[in-house]
C-alpha cells in the first residue's frame, strides 16, 4: 500500500479589513498532497468563519486545487502530516469562541498550532512557532503584493505563491 506525503499549509486570504494590520488577512489551513501534479491538486480547507447571525463556526471544506482555492493569497508550508486523521480530529476538537470581540480566525489558528504542538504525533518535520509562522506569512504577502502579483487577473487564475517554511524558500512564486 502506498502512503501519500502530505502537507499542512497555513492560508491567507483578504478578510476585508484593510486599515487594520492585525486584521488584514482571514486565517486558515490547507492539507494537501506533497506531489502537485496535474491539472488540480485536491485537498481540504480547515478554518473557523463568522458568520453575522451564528457566530464564529467551524467549517472544513474540500477544495479541487489547494494552490489556487477562491481568494487565496499564499500558502506557507508549516508541517510534513505525519497523521491525518488524529491532525483533523485535533482540529474539529478546537473551541470556538463567540462573544469575545478579540477572538478570530487568527486566534484559532494560534491556539491549532499549540495544540498540534503539544500532541507530538499529528505531524513530523514542521515549524509550529505562531510568532514566526505570522510574521513570515504577513511579510511573504506583503512581498507579493508590492510586486504586483495580485493586480492581474490572469495571476489569480495561476497557482499561488507559496513559501515553505520548512525548507526556507519560495516553491511557487
Amino acid at each position: 500500500m502506498t502512503r501519500i506525503s502530505t502537507r499542512l499549509y497555513v492560508a491567507l486570504y483578504p478578510s476585508g479589513v484593510v486599515n487594520n494590520e492585525e486584521r488584514r488577512y482571514h486565517w486558515a489551513f490547507l492539507i494537501g498532497p506533497k506531489a502537485e501534479k496535474g491539472v488540480d491538486t485536491p485537498g481540504v480547507r480547515y478554518h473557523v468563519k463568522n458568520h453575522p447571525i451564528t457566530g464564529w463556526t467551524y467549517e472544513e471544506k474540500i477544495v479541487n486545487d489547494v494552490r489556487s482555492t477562491n481568494t487565496l493569497l499564499a500558502r506557507i508550508v508549516i508541517a510534513k502530516v505525519q497523521n491525518e486523521r488524529r491532525l483533523i480530529e485535533l482540529l474539529r476538537n478546537l473551541s470556538v469562541v463567540n462573544g469575545d470581540p478579540d477572538w478570530r480566525c487568527r486566534t484559532w489558528v494560534g491556539q491549532a498550532l499549540a495544540g498540534i504542538a503539544k500532541d507530538g504525533e499529528c505531524v513530523g518535520s514542521s515549524q509550529l512557532d505562531w510568532e514566526t509562522i505570522e510574521a513570515v506569512s504577513r511579510q511573504y504577502v506583503a512581498q507579493k503584493t508590492a510586486a504586483g502579483r495580485y493586480t492581474k487577473a490572469e495571476d489569480m487564475l495561476k497557482p499561488k505563491p507559496t513559501y515553505d517554511l520548512l525548507e526556507g524558500k519560495e516553491t511557487v512564486p
